[in-house]
């Protein structure tokens, strides 16, 4: 089944919510307003209202608040990415593609409440995972490019977010809990690292952000493979040829200088 109602028109709202915020009447009174204090403030409450809904919205189609995590930074992560596009066909195809996904997540969700088993369920979710990391990573660095925030913050919310996503998937394919907190810690941890390196380096956000993409999945792929039994030097290899592919496409076309 990959239909559901009540899914769709939370996903409807999800979408119509991200062309409010994206749409260019509210966002030039924002802007004019955010001057003052109590613009700020007024912004603050909206993200936080939204945030609070949509996190309802996820732990009532999961039942589950360990389940939230992905949903709730898919919201996060677009809500922040619509601050750097610039035009309107892209701020709409990015609330689109969000809206798509936000939709297959919870549907992924409500499927796993009855059997945690479906493997359709725990794909979508792996694409999902996958997805709200890149979107995160190109937001957060995005802002760490913009405004005078230090390294480390950065560093630690990544850090975090990267253990939550990580957790909420690997918990599915094993029910090892600790075990499973462990690694996703170390691959938090990691990444952490792999972000400071990237600091260095002269690209945009969106650069990083696939860059430190294709780092993640390459991580989180060994792994996956690791809880299913799946882990062999071939599978390392092959990743290992995947990555430097990979990176080497994104670094031949792109702009070698910050562009935000």
């Amino acid at each position: 089944m990959f239909f559901h109602f009540r899914i769709f028109v939370y996903s409807l709202l999800f979408f119509l919510s991200l062309q409010i915020v994206a749409s260019d009447p509210i966002g030039s009174q924002l802007e004019s307003f955010s001057a003052s204090i109590w613009g700020t403030i007024f912004a603050g409450l909206m993200f936080f209202f939204l945030l609070v809904f949509f996190y309802q919205i996820a732990k009532r189609v999961s039942r589950s608040a360990v389940r939230t995590s992905i949903p709730v930074l898919l919201v996060v992560s677009t809500l922040g990415l619509l601050y750097f596009v610039q035009s309107i066909k892209q701020e709409f195809l990015l609330s689109l593609l969000s809206a798509v996904m936000y939709y297959f997540i919870h549907i992924a969700l409500y499927r796993l409440r009855d059997c945690r088993t479906d493997k359709t369920a725990r794909g979508i979710v792996a694409a999902g995972s996958v997805a709200t990391i890149f979107l995160f990573y190109a937001t957060a660095y995005g802002i760490y490019l913009n405004f005078a925030i230090s390294l480390w913050v950065l560093m630690f919310v990544l850090m975090l977010v990267t253990t939550l996503v990580s957790f909420q998937y690997f918990w599915l394919i094993n029910d090892n809990k600790k075990n499973v907190l462990n690694f996703s810690l170390v691959l938090g941890f990691v990444m952490a690292e792999i972000v400071w390196v990237l600091n260095f380096w002269p690209f945009g956000y969106l650069t990083t952000g696939v860059i430190t993409l294709i780092f993640y999945y390459v991580f989180w792929d060994l792994v996956q493979c690791h809880f299913l039994d799946d882990l062999s030097k071939k599978r390392v290899v092959v990743n290992m040829l995947v990555f430097a592919a990979l990176v080497a496409m994104v670094l031949s076309s792109t702009h070698w200088l910050p562009i935000v």
